[in-house]
């Protein structure tokens, strides 16, 4: 993660951006978890499955990091594109993924996840945070080879390199080999059953989203029943669950191939991030408790 000054508001800015293409989107609480390899036709299976895109808000690792080139959010690294540079901000876009899938659920939007679901932790993290906010989810899952998705990803490096080479674009990410078969290796062997056991046909829930102690203490904070003093005191006597990367243990070898969000850990800074992104906080306000919450 890159932390300097202004960073904080330029990652609310883009959430912000992304967010609006949901403005018009049906408020039904769906949800559809579209996984697959590297290069694997997502838009295809989505098809196949019956999903109309066009009523979601799709959201994708790719799709973040080519709004953070554009924004000059990936730093510059001589000889390289800027999307050849993205596994300098990888774990950052994956950090945004999850604040503006918060945004959605906090909203109701469908929504589309375009992920590799590479982590049991992850997957489960959100199933619990669909279930919370009301959503009906549904897995799609677009098959491709290894070898395929091998050839796909170089393909698609090289067309973006060429691109940029001719002065337009961002340039083309590149994914090592090694990356998506270590990835494949794992999900050809635990994915499947594991989805099918994770994933409800249906979710119904009247609570509402957010919620939670973190959410309590923001919204009395708002209202005049707590001073910021006394908000302070609370999250500084208060025990922080750690948010886990997204990048499962045992798959480093895989990490520039995961494009999964981060895990929703409620509770956690995450609420914090939600409120700031929900225009509850001020600049100041959230850099001042994200401090208190990420202090372990």
């Amino acid at each position: 993660m890159i932390l300097q000054p202004g960073r904080s508001h330029e990652q609310r800015e883009l959430v912000a951006d992304l967010y609006r293409r949901a403005v018009g989107l049906p408020r039904e609480r769906t949800a559809v978890i579209a996984a697959g390899l590297r290069g694997a036709d997502i838009p295809g299976a989505l098809a196949c499955a019956g999903v109309d895109q066009s009523r979601h808000l799709t959201i994708s690792i790719d799709l973040i990091l080519a709004e953070m080139a554009a924004r000059g959010l990936i730093p510059p690294v001589a000889g390289l594109s800027p999307l050849e540079a993205a596994d300098l901000v990888h774990a950052e876009a994956q950090y945004l993924a999850k604040r503006t899938g918060l945004l959605a659920l906090a909203d109701g939007r469908n929504l589309i996840w375009d992920i590799t679901m590479a982590s049991p932790h992850t997957a489960d993290a959100w199933l619990k945070a669909l279930r919370s906010a009301g959503y009906t989810v549904t897995a799609v899952f677009a098959d491709i080879s290894i070898d395929e998705a091998v050839r796909r990803s170089a393909a698609s490096h090289r067309r973006g390199t060429e691109e940029y080479l001719q002065g337009w674009g961002h340039g083309g990410r590149y994914i090592p080999p090694e990356a998506i078969r270590a990835l494949a290796a794992t999900q050809a062997t635990d994915r499947p059953d594991r989805v099918e056991r994770a994933v409800p046909a249906a979710v119904t829930s009247d609570a509402a989203f957010p919620s939670g102690p973190v959410t309590e203490m923001i919204a009395s904070y708002r209202a005049g029943h707590l001073s910021l003093d006394d908000l302070i005191l609370e999250f500084r006597a208060r025990r922080w669950p750690i948010v886990p990367s997204a990048c499962p243990p045992g798959l480093e070898h895989a990490r520039p191939a995961i494009d999964d969000p981060e895990p929703y850990i409620p509770g956690s800074v995450d609420d914090i991030d939600l409120a700031y992104d929900l225009g509850q906080l001020t600049d100041t306000e959230h850099q001042t408790l994200t401090a208190l919450a990420t202090l372990t």
